[in-house]
């Protein structure tokens, strides 16, 4: 049976904000919702746990919709598996519930199971210890919002490289076609390409001289430095 989390059943607890995390009440269930194994083989073991496993997530640690371990149950009714935009921090402890034998095509084994195999088979049956895991605690966080501020200040952003691109394109061909070629009707006798780069010079040839007059603001523009008081007059 799944542990079932119920965003809206804060738990008051003094200084506790969205920020850090608001507790949510999920007394009551001690369903195990994970389960780990580590072999008892001294050179294969690279961790062992001291007397309990702590493990903390943001998603539902189950193999997906049809065996939900952590779940949230919708308007109607069905409970689905917690996802990070939940914005949920979930405590999991785990203590070792025992020894098993694994063997590749069969379920993990006790000892019965273990000498009965080792009987019809002789062979060795590698043994791990089992670790059982359940939820001790829930807090409900800001994530999901601040997700949402996120996406839409990259999006802004994005905006605005883009306007400032296809403002910048604007002003060189604008440069460009001054620079260049008029027919007698005013239209720029130069392609596309041409005026382009026509104003990328012009531009550049302007940056110059703004260096060369402001040689101390060699970074910033004319229209700046007059902003400043300092003028060529």
């Amino acid at each position: 049976m799944p542990v079932i989390v119920d965003p809206t059943k804060e738990i008051a607890k003094p200084g506790e904000t969205l920020d850090d995390g608001i507790s949510i009440d999920v007394a009551g269930q001690d369903s195990i919702v994970m389960t780990k194994f580590i072999t008892t083989n001294p050179q294969k073991a690279t961790f062992q746990p001291e007397g309990e496993w702590f493990q903390q997530v943001t998603v539902d640690v189950g193999g997906g919709k049809k065996s939900v371990r952590i779940g949230i149950e919708g308007p109607d009714g069905d409970v689905r598996g917690v996802n990070v935009d939940d914005g949920l921090i979930i405590d999991l402890i785990g203590t070792m519930s025992g020894l098993v034998g694994l063997v590749p095509g069969y379920p993990p084994m006790d000892e019965d199971a273990v000498n009965a195999y080792i009987d019809q088979t002789d062979e060795r049956v590698p043994m791990f210890q089992k670790w059982d895991f359940r939820v001790v605690s829930v807090k409900k966080t800001n994530g999901p919002e601040e997700r949402v501020k996120m996406h839409r200040s990259e999006d802004q952003k994005r905006l605005n490289a883009q306007t400032e691109m296809f403002q910048a394109f604007s002003k060189m061909f604008s440069m460009g076609a001054q620079s260049g070629m008029i027919s007698p009707d005013g239209v720029s006798m130069l392609s596309p390409q041409e005026t382009l780069d026509a104003g990328v010079e012009v531009a550049s040839q302007q940056q110059e001289v703004e260096t060369r007059i402001f040689p101390q603001l060699a970074d910033e523009t004319a229209d700046q430095a007059v902003d400043e008081g300092i003028t060529t007059e």
